[in-house]
């Protein structure tokens, strides 16, 4: 199970190394919260939070990135959390899809290029923690 975890934390780090880089958006883990700097154009963005023994949690934003924080999110226990964020960025691309969609003149000729981060940390004594690269979760249960 440790084994597991530390891949899906270092897979989803790697993830997020290659969306920062194309998008320029980098998660900001801080003790209380995880924000993203960058993404004020982003619209319609999605925050999901999931974790030990069936956590999960959801913030969104309309126009910018969501905010996680702790005063909000619900009782955390210790462990290791992943966190996927989705959006909608203000670069448009030509809807290549001639299918009749219904609206007739309504209907749109561009789509707005959408935007995915996932990435890990961790939960220590109450506190966000970052995944450390070689962090493997050794010394917690299970």
């Amino acid at each position: 199970m440790k084994t597991h975890i530390a891949a899906l934390a270092l897979s989803l780090a790697l993830a997020t190394g290659a969306a920062q880089a194309a998008q320029e958006i980098a998660p900001r883990i801080q003790s209380t919260s995880i924000s993203f700097s960058g993404g004020q154009t982003y619209s319609n963005a999605v925050l999901t939070v999931s974790g030990p023994h069936g956590y999960s949690h959801e913030e969104s934003a309309a126009r910018g990135l969501p905010i996680f924080r702790l005063q909000t999110a619900g009782r955390l226990v210790d462990g290791y959390y992943q966190f996927a964020l989705i959006a909608a960025s203000d670069e448009e691309v030509r809807i290549e899809s001639q299918l009749d969609n219904g609206r007739g003149e309504a209907a749109r000729k561009t789509q707005l290029v959408p935007f995915s981060m996932y990435g890990a940390f961790r939960v220590e004594k109450g506190l966000i923690q970052p995944v450390e690269s070689g962090d493997g979760g050794a010394d917690s249960d299970g």
